[in-house]
């Protein structure tokens, strides 16, 4: 199983690549794509493990994949360079939809690299939560963001003083930057860990892992590892350990702030 998965999870990241060459054609250096790589396959290799452990059908199964995908590993990360004047909107634009493009492209076909390694689903029940009970849960999980977001920032700040020029003249305002984390970014983490927790059979650690890495992984190590034009090296990489050590963090507290225990679990073979 172990050797099918890194198999699989090759085979993903080529895919990746030959889906970029396909939307973007020969437009990056030969070192982006040395990168991009490794990149891909943690990538592919997270969402393996998500495939693996989900209680989705086909068509369920590839919609949630591409949401997992595209609003991690690409809206989320947009919408932060875009207030941070990192990208203008057209570039934004142009990426939010190549990163579509990709996402629907990717989730159907790497799906089917797994078509017989998924013998059983598994029917979950959960134990009843009030609308209150959620809604508390919600802003505190929104507040616990903006804390290590901005805790993660000066940290980095501190650290690594360099950034302050890289980011000269193009920090956006302080409510702006609040609005998009807590209104934006942090509901968006939310929805994805959510949809996690709700079409898995993994047990508490496992799912806290699970979404720490997928987090982590398509939302910090991945696109920030191959080189780009828009970031220096040096910025690039000191933004990669920053965010994928917060976001990890932030995976594993939002799963103990969402976990909902399990009432049953009937396992059902696959057609």
């Amino acid at each position: 199983m172990k050797s099918k998965i890194l198999f699989n999870s090759l085979l993903g990241a080529f895919l990746l690549i030959l889906i970029s060459f396909i939307i973007q054609g020969m437009s990056k250096s030969m070192m982006y794509y040395l990168w991009a790589i490794p990149a891909n396959f943690l990538v592919a290799s997270i969402l393996g493990y998500y495939i693996l452990v989900s209680n989705l059908k086909k068509f369920s199964l590839c919609i949630s994949v591409f949401i997992i995908y595209f609003i991690i590993g690409h809206f989320n990360i947009l919408i932060e360079a875009w207030i941070f004047n990192v990208t203008d909107r057209p570039q934004t634009t142009n990426q939010i939809i190549s990163g579509f493009i990709t996402a629907a492209i990717f989730s159907p076909i790497y799906i089917l690299l797994y078509k017989n390694s998924r013998q059983y689903l598994f029917n979950i029940s959960h134990v009843h939560r009030s609308v209150l009970s959620w809604l508390w849960r919600i802003i505190l999980a929104d507040i616990v963001y903006l804390f290590l977001y901005i805790l993660a920032g000066f940290t980095l700040q501190f650290v690594y003083p360099q950034l302050i020029e890289f980011y000269d003249g193009k920090l956006p305002s302080i409510s702006i930057m609040i609005q998009t984390q807590v209104f934006v970014r942090a509901l968006l983490f939310i929805a994805v860990a959510f949809l996690i927790l709700r079409t898995t059979n993994t047990n508490f650690i496992k799912s806290a892992v699970l979404v720490g890495l997928i987090f982590s992984i398509l939302g910090g190590i991945s696109p920030l590892l191959p080189p780009n034009e828009l970031m220096p090296q040096n910025i690039r990489i000191a933004h990669g350990v920053e965010v994928s050590i917060s976001n990890f963090l932030y995976g594993i507290i939002l799963v103990y702030i969402l976990w909902q225990k399990k009432e049953e679990s009937k396992k059902t073979k696959m057609h």
